[in-house]
């Protein structure tokens, strides 16, 4: 994917430093007024989660520490900076969890949102609660994802590890606290933990109650206009350059990645086509009732992340290859000319839950299902009906959407899937009945903490339009078919 970057020689004040902590390393980088990387002050620290059969996801904590200290004594010693570094935003892959005791040290290992071990506290919860009032209320489900059931988890699984713990801390909390002596919680993470009411930014009193914990025990969700001063702290004696910066409170890539993409308006739709696939959208109205299958995850006092998520969108791609004897060097050309005809009735439906289904009903246990499938059915019509079965997962969630926040203005997207087989947007546009910006930068995740340090930085100045690399225009006869398919779809689904 190309660059969106800028010449040290032509970078405009004030900078601001983004820092990524996704799950497959650190990133760090420094970013001009305009929101473009400057010059090559970009790096990464690779890491990998510790997994294990039962479940397990986690990273050590202080490992990322010091990955974010190498990283920024990477970006800012590279010579003289072109300007001065008024903010730095983080982002983490959301919803992680944190041990922390009185000591401030970490007493568990950071627990991250693919750990799974907590599935028999959601089920324990769930009896207890009342699970669509707590949706209505956090904008969030109840699940293995998010923070309660882990820390009933802690409790009943390592008692002694829940006596030593003193506060729970989101990742990017944690790091905050380690480098500047403050943790810095901010709302859009706290909103990942599935505990604050989307419409307050206060803790739920009926979940805290139900894990026998204090509010005190948690983070305070800190608005990104609530940034920390650095200066004074332990990063200004390491980094003299940081010294005038402010230090944005973490937020999750979700939202970082809507930023980076260009999704800033409340009229836009953002879509991520990766291994999973998303559509989210910042809203700065109330929603009355949150439906069914959406989150909304508050991000300040005026903004809310509303949207919802798949766990198969690339990952079909990548069973397609697999699994039907696809040729790997099929190109573009094969691709666009396979997904730019026509529909037919004779394609398969296919149902791509490989890993569960996510939005809209949450069902973690559904799996893939085939339907209208021959001895004469070749591989290629497996795979456009696969990739129907991908457009139809982001139309049912886009239904729910216009529910929350109407019609979009606009509908921007990226993501390594449609940077493999770019064709595809003639079946998502199709069914979505709309126009698609299709873009492709690099580290839009990392791009997008920066560009929300610059609401600090530079409050009112715009950033650089994100480059668009084609615009898909959907044809309107298409849409009866993508209508009645998804009828078949659902119910197909409800059988998985």
């Amino acid at each position: 994917m190309p660059r969106f970057s800028i010449p040290a020689t032509d970078a405009q004040g004030p900078l601001v430093v983004g820092i990524d902590i996704g799950s497959g390393g650190t990133r760090t980088a420094v970013y001009d007024v305009s929101g473009r990387e400057v010059g090559k002050r970009t790096h990464k620290e690779v890491h990998a989660f510790t997994v294990d059969d039962d479940g397990t996801s986690v990273i050590d904590a202080d490992q990322v520490v010091e990955e974010i200290r190498t990283s920024l004594a990477a970006v800012l010693g590279k010579g003289a900076l072109p300007g001065e570094i008024l903010a730095i935003g983080v982002d983490t892959f959301a919803s992680s969890l944190v041990g922390v005791d009185t000591a401030g040290r970490a007493v568990t290992p950071c627990i991250t949102y693919a750990d799974t071990r907590c599935h028999a506290q959601v089920a324990e919860l769930s009896e207890t609660l009342d699970v669509p009032a707590l949706h209505e209320r956090t904008g969030a489900r109840l699940h293995s994802s998010y923070t309660a059931p882990r820390i009933q988890w802690l409790r009943e699984e390592h008692p002694e590890l829940f006596a030593r713990t003193e506060r729970f801390m989101a990742l990017g909390e944690y790091a905050a606290f380690r480098l500047l002596g403050t943790p810095a919680l901010g709302t859009a993470s706290a909103a990942w933990s599935g505990m604050i009411d989307r419409r307050t930014g206060e803790y739920v009193p009926e979940l805290l109650e139900a894990l026998g914990i204090d509010a005190s025990m948690m983070g305070d969700p800190l608005d990104p206009s609530e940034a920390l001063p650095v200066e004074g702290t332990p990063l200004a004696a390491e980094f003299p350059q940081l010294r005038r910066a402010v230090w944005l409170p973490v937020i999750g890539d979700g939202l970082a990645a809507n930023m980076g993409i260009g999704a800033l308006g409340t009229g836009t739709w953002g879509i991520s086509t990766a291994t999973s696939g998303a559509i989210r959208q910042l809203l700065d109205t109330e929603i009355p009732t949150l439906p069914s299958g959406l989150w909304a995850y508050r991000v300040d006092r005026q903004r809310t992340l509303v949207g919802s998520a798949m766990s198969d969108c690339g990952r079909v791609l990548d069973w397609c290859r697999n699994e039907l004897a696809m040729p790997y060097d099929i190109d573009a050309t094969d691709t666009e000319t396979l997904f730019s005809g026509p529909p037919s009735p004779g394609t398969p439906l296919v149902v791509p839950f490989f890993s569960g289904e996510r939005g809209t009903k949450w069902r973690g246990s559904s799996r893939a299902l085939m339907a209208n499938v021959g001895a004469s059915t070749t591989w290629k019509d497996m795979l456009r009906g696969s990739m129907e079965g991908v457009a139809l997962s982001f139309l049912r969630i886009a239904d729910q959407m216009r529910e929350a926040g109407g019609e979009p203005e606009r509908i921007v997207l990226s993501g390594g899937m449609t940077g493999a087989i770019p064709g595809w947007l003639h079946l998502l546009s199709d069914a979505l009945g709309a126009p698609i910006d299709h873009v492709a930068i690099s580290r839009s995740t990392m791009r997008g903490a920066a560009v929300l340090a610059l609401e600090q930085a530079a409050p009112g100045v715009d950033v650089a339009e994100v480059p668009v690399l084609s615009r898909v225009e959907p044809v309107a006869g298409n849409q009866d078919y993508y209508r009645e398919r998804l009828e078949r779809f659902e119910a197909l689904a409800d059988l998985a």
